[in-house]
């Protein structure tokens, strides 16, 4: 039986071809999480690499982040985390460490209906509503339980029925995964923050800088302006990084999440709070079948008119950009990185600021604020920088096509 991963974003690490206008900030922050786990216990190691793919393959799917530190979950499920019983936090360990394979697999994808539904659970999940019963995990996959649910150890994969699933049994997948996440953070945690985290929270502190609780509700306020989006029944993730860029930029980073559903990051800058980028990831645009150039092609200016009110209504930025830049993957006709176009309004003094949309959805993504428009280019696509006239004539690569001011 063929096993699909439901949005595991680690199997597409390993087989999408990565867009060549990805930015810098992705690189950075992937070495950033790298080494935060290099410093973990080595006990963890296996299990280590298979929550560093899935992390990843976020920042792949367009959330530029590092690890989190710490992720912090409502106190209902929290609290509902620190009274599991001693002897199950050393099964869940003891089947963590025994497991050889990258990461979890599903004996079947979930239908539409499922992953709505999971969604919707996972908030529900965060909010008090518990499942009854445990998932049942059996050491391997056997033909004689194909009508119910269970989880194989031996080769981490969920065993879903051919029929829908109920509430229970999602309630069931979403409770093991939060145990599991639970468990790892509680080992590989280390027990005090950084020298050099110390040292940035007192210099942020005595120049009278934000407090992370001032990013926090910063991001909140940005979750629901830029997304339209409600913090109630996400995952809150937030943490000071040290080394957020080449340049060793300091910066907040503000999360929200529904697992496998939905993705908002911020970055702030904690000096006085400004919006340094943000950027979403959702698993319905993974779904999505790939808008054609014919379609994208009247599509585009009324695009680069929505990112153009982006810019100036939501975000307040002058409209004092000198031109536009629209920046996509052409994959034979199609457009590639999950439907993603980007705009680029680049001012006179080589700066940009860049507005990723989907095009399917003609909805906003991602901002991000580029010092150096022409090197952010060239280090991001060295072959291909200069610019197309021709918007179908790049497949399998980034075009670039001046639409003007």
């Amino acid at each position: 039986m063929k096993k699909n991963q439901h949005f595991n974003p680690g199997e597409i690490w390993e087989s999408i071809e990565l867009p060549d206008n990805l930015d810098l900030l992705i690189k950075n922050s992937v070495e950033e999480g790298y080494k935060r786990m290099q410093d973990k216990k080595k006990r963890t190691e296996k299990w280590r690499g298979k929550r560093m793919a899935a992390a990843v393959g976020i920042v792949v799917l367009g959330c530029a982040a590092a690890i989190p530190v710490k992720a912090f979950v409502t106190s209902l499920v929290q609290e509902r985390m620190q009274h599991i019983p001693a002897e199950e936090i050393k099964e869940v360990e003891s089947v963590m460490d025994s497991q050889e394979v990258n990461a979890d697999s599903y004996s079947r994808e979930y239908t539409q209906t499922e992953k709505e539904r999971y969604g919707n659970l996972y908030r529900a999940y965060l909010q008090g509503t518990f499942p009854q019963g445990e998932l049942r995990q059996e050491q391997t996959q056997k033909k004689e339980t194909a009508d119910s649910l269970y989880y194989a150890r031996d080769t981490s994969t969920f065993c879903l029925p051919e029929r829908e699933l109920t509430d229970e049994e999602l309630l069931q997948i979403i409770e093991f995964e939060t145990k599991r996440d639970y468990v790892l953070s509680e080992r590989t945690e280390p027990a005090d923050i950084t020298a050099e985290e110390k040292q940035a929270r007192e210099q942020i502190a005595e120049s009278g800088g934000i407090t992370e609780e001032k990013a926090i509700a910063l991001g909140t306020e940005w979750l629901h302006n830029l997304y339209g989006v409600s913090e109630k029944g996400m995952e809150l993730n937030h943490y000071l990084n040290t080394d957020m860029g080449a340049d060793g930029k300091v910066v907040y980073n503000v999360n929200f999440s529904v697992r496998s559903t939905e993705y908002y990051y911020f970055y702030f800058d904690p000096q006085d709070g400004t919006l340094l980028g943000a950027s979403s990831s959702l698993a319905a645009d993974m779904d999505a079948d790939a808008v054609s150039y014919a379609v994208l092609e009247g599509k585009m200016e009324k695009m680069c008119e929505t990112a153009k009110a982006v810019l100036t209504g939501k975000l307040q930025k002058e409209a004092e950009y000198e031109k536009i830049v629209c920046a996509y993957r052409d994959e034979n006709g199609y457009l590639g990185s999950f439907n993603r176009i980007s705009y680029y309004f680049i001012r006179k003094d080589g700066s940009a600021y860049k507005i990723a949309m989907n095009a399917a959805r003609e909805a906003f993504l991602d901002y991000a604020y580029i010092e150096d428009y022409g090197a952010y280019i060239q280090e991001q696509n060295p072959q291909t920088a200069e610019k197309s006239k021709n918007p179908n004539s790049g497949q399998g690569k980034t075009v670039y096509v001046e639409i003007g001011k």
